[in-house]
């Protein structure tokens, strides 16, 4: 009697009934296009390219996509499309080793000057709660507040609750809606030009007076959300790539607000790469969100950039009603 050879995979696939080979096609498309998303977006944030404003948004999603790439190994490895997994499982790691830092102090030695305590609001129309926005300074003892999206009726609302009190020096450019900004401060301050480029936004600047050997320079930062039209992602590139520079022969500074970037666009990394450290990621606090409006999870786009001759010693972010901010909180040292 003749024996008959096992078959092999190929013809074993093809001795399968259709309606099953078109289920194991359809489970492998399903593994594959979120693969092939996580691989743009990782290709994306690794290189530096921010693209258009659709994967602009999507950047700003990178942690919770590298978080997303573990649970779909484990889906991968479930459905038997092992090398999919595999794939999944490299991408994943790669976004972990930029992510991973920013819950990591960088612990290095700081500066023995001076300690400055500021404090960032986006008070979101001028909506924010005045109460709640100077019961923070007062608690936190901020030396400087830094406002965007600052209006006239806020202004007299936050001085009912008492700012002028706490923070009576001031350099303010309020407006109508959410183009208004200021800085207010314990000391003294000076209003002088950082940015010397149209911007959408009011950005003030000022010089604070202090009692130590350094003054320090602080510019309110709102730059242009790159989301809406494709005209907007341009002017915010352009807006990023305009920020002033250190001035190393010059008094330190610092760039606080509302970027409408995340430490995984290409622009604002650039930015940093000028010679700027932000002060969540150096006191490992950079995924803590200080945004969120409506169905978009929240993501870190308002921060706290220095020169690097400063340090960082803590960061700390509060919940403001009436905002779909967070209040941003940064002791800096100075250097001696």
């Amino acid at each position: 009697m003749a024996l008959r050879q096992s078959p092999t995979a190929g013809e074993h696939l093809l001795d399968e009934p259709p309606p099953r080979r078109r289920r194991r096609r359809w489970v492998t498309v399903l593994v594959l296009v979120p693969v092939l998303g996580l691989g743009v977006l990782a290709a994306l944030r690794l290189v530096g390219i921010d693209g258009n404003r659709f994967t602009v948004a999507a950047l700003a999603l990178t942690p919770y996509a590298g978080a997303a790439g573990v649970v779909w190994v484990i889906f991968a490895l479930l459905v038997g499309r092992r090398w999919l997994a595999m794939v999944a499982l490299v991408l994943s790691a790669s976004l972990g080793v930029v992510i991973t830092p920013r819950v990591l102090a960088d612990g290095g030695p700081l500066p023995d000057g001076q300690h400055v305590r500021l404090m960032s609001v986006n008070l979101r129309l001028g909506f924010a709660d005045p109460a709640t926005v100077v019961r923070l300074v007062r608690d936190a003892q901020a030396d400087v507040l830094v406002l965007q999206e600052l209006t006239p009726a806020a202004v007299t609302a936050l001085d009912q609750e008492g700012l002028a009190d706490l923070l009576p020096h001031r350099v303010l450019r309020p407006k109508p809606g959410g183009a208004g900004g200021g800085i207010l401060a314990k000391v003294p301050l000076r209003q002088i030009v950082l940015n010397q480029h149209p911007t959408s936004f009011e950005m003030p600047a000022a010089v604070l007076d202090l009692s130590g050997r350094h003054d320090l320079e602080v510019l309110s930062v709102h730059v242009m959300p790159p989301v809406g039209a494709e005209e907007n992602r341009v002017q915010w590139e352009r807006e990023l790539n305009a920020m002033p520079n250190p001035d190393s022969r010059g008094r330190p500074r610092v760039l606080a607000g509302d970027f409408n970037a995340t430490l995984d666009h290409g622009a604002f990394n650039r930015l940093l790469d000028r010679g700027y450290s932000d002060a969540a990621e150096s006191t490992g606090e950079a995924l803590r969100p200080t945004w969120q409006e409506n169905w978009v999870p929240p993501i870190t786009i308002d921060h706290v950039l220095y020169d690097r001759r400063v340090g960082a010693q803590m960061t700390a972010v509060y919940d403001v009603p009436g905002t779909d901010h967070n209040a941003v909180l940064t002791e800096l040292v100075l250097p001696r």
